[in-house]
């Protein structure tokens, strides 16, 4: 009878240990990572920075929430923080070699900007807007050529 009895317990107990883990929320940084993922395949910008650096907060060690946050970023033209933010991303893994392509081009954005600047401001037929102007045409086959994303870590748990 205790026997029978402590069976019973067992197995209740074994129950209410199989409903907690199935009932667990998932870690709040899958949860982040698929709304912020989501966001960014979706074009949503804003959204999706936001999203990002949110994971950053709960994992700042992440190389790809930083790497991603820095696209976010750069879409919506805000270069500057985008550059800190692929500085952050390599900072976190220096082998990875996307972060530092959106770096690079980041900086050639910026440089084409200031060429652009500089063309406004030079005299029509000056020897400085010819110049400025051949290097602009340099530069816009390079920088709007675009290397594919790195798909996210978290793909394979991320059903949309």
């Amino acid at each position: 009878m205790i026997q029978s009895r402590l069976g019973i317990l067992l197995l209740l107990l074994f129950s209410l240990v199989m409903t907690a883990c199935s009932t667990t929320p998932r870690p709040k940084a899958i949860t982040l990572l698929e709304m912020a993922d989501k966001a960014y395949n979706q074009g949503r910008w804003a959204e999706a920075e936001q999203h990002y650096l949110a994971i950053t907060k709960v994992a700042p060690t992440d190389f790809y929430a930083w790497f991603r946050l820095g696209n976010a970023r750069l879409q919506q033209g805000n270069i500057e923080s985008a550059i800190h933010a692929y500085q952050l991303s390599i900072q976190r893994d220096q082998k990875q070699p996307k972060p530092h392509h959106n770096l690079a081009e980041s900086y050639l954005i910026l440089a084409y900007q200031a060429l652009e600047h500089a063309y406004i401001l030079s005299e029509e037929s000056s020897y400085e807007r010819k110049v400025i102007s051949k290097k602009r045409k340099q530069l816009e086959p390079i920088i709007y050529k675009r290397v594919k994303d790195m798909p996210s870590p978290g793909q394979k748990f991320i059903r949309y």
